[in-house]
């Protein structure tokens, strides 16, 4: 059998293709080695993963594309956290932003961009990244991520920018004062969760003229800053996976038509193609 995992920051969607063909999907916590430290990242596997697996013996084979496994030592560390738990599987850690290539074209040229918790982006020739404008992380730059734009919502929100039903709807929503909202951002851990689940009350509002506005924003910064800086871009197709593309497509649409993009295929998770491609 084969065990496919598609790792973002904040939840891990894994798909198990058996004997027949068949397959089978369940979602776990992410596992970004950069959030969690070699015993923390075996005990969430152990933990979370093994229950959903009727027989980790019977995986032969194991795919994990992983936030965070762009460098060696990371996919090492992957590695060595899931060899114990499949001794009798050939694993292959690489990058998300890969699997998502892998997912987008399959073996055909394009633009690959994730849009989900974080973003990034990448120029695929069919078999390889020729070449990845870096995401900078939420902290420095993260254009078009659910973070980033849950981050511009509650800036605008804060400073008064928003129009005056919808500050009242967000803190009628949240429960929130200005002050509880500060102590989320800078005293809870995670805080980047915390502004990205925000995209659900920008998605629920998006008729509203400024949520639309700080949405689209975004994703023109993103298309500015990310795929207009890859060579023949114009000519290219720039396909698109994350809950983020997924979610706020027609506003997306919208950005790569005034930006005489040529859009692809759109997935709201790359493991539905990750499946298509393991499964031939």
């Amino acid at each position: 059998m084969k065990l496919i995992a598609d790792s973002g920051s904040t939840k891990t969607s894994w798909a198990i293709i058996d004997k027949q063909n068949k397959v089978h999907y369940f979602s776990t916590r992410g596992h970004n080695p950069y959030y969690y430290g070699d015993e923390e990242l075996s005990e969430i596997l152990q933990k979370e993963l093994l229950p959903n697996l009727p027989d980790p013996t019977k995986i032969d084979e194991l795919f994990f594309y992983g936030s965070g496994c762009s460098s060696t030592t990371n996919c090492t560390r992957v590695e060595n956290a899931l060899q114990p738990l499949f001794i009798n599987a050939t694993i292959r850690v690489s990058h998300d932003l890969y699997g998502a290539a892998l997912a987008l074209f399959h073996h055909e040229k394009g633009i690959a961009c994730i849009l989900g918790t974080g973003s990034n982006s990448c120029r695929w020739d069919g078999q390889q990244i020729t070449d990845n404008v870096p995401s900078l992380g939420f902290l420095l730059a993260d254009e078009g991520s659910g973070t980033t734009i849950g981050k511009n919502l509650l800036t605008g929100l804060l400073k008064g920018e928003a129009d005056e039903e919808i500050t009242r709807a967000f803190y009628h929503d949240y429960q929130l004062t200005f002050e509880k909202t500060l102590d989320l951002i800078y005293k809870q851990p995670e805080p980047n969760r915390f502004m990205a689940s925000l995209t659900r009350f920008a998605l629920k509002h998006i008729e509203n003229a400024w949520c639309r506005r700080v949405v689209k924003n975004s994703l023109d910064d993103f298309i500015t800053l990310n795929v207009n800086l890859y060579e023949d871009h114009e000519f290219l197709p720039v396909a698109f996976t994350g809950s983020i593309a997924y979610h706020f497509k027609e506003v997306l649409q919208e950005v790569c038509r005034e930006h005489q993009l040529i859009m692809g295929i759109v997935l709201k998770d790359p493991i539905e193609g990750l499946v298509r491609y393991h499964q031939v």
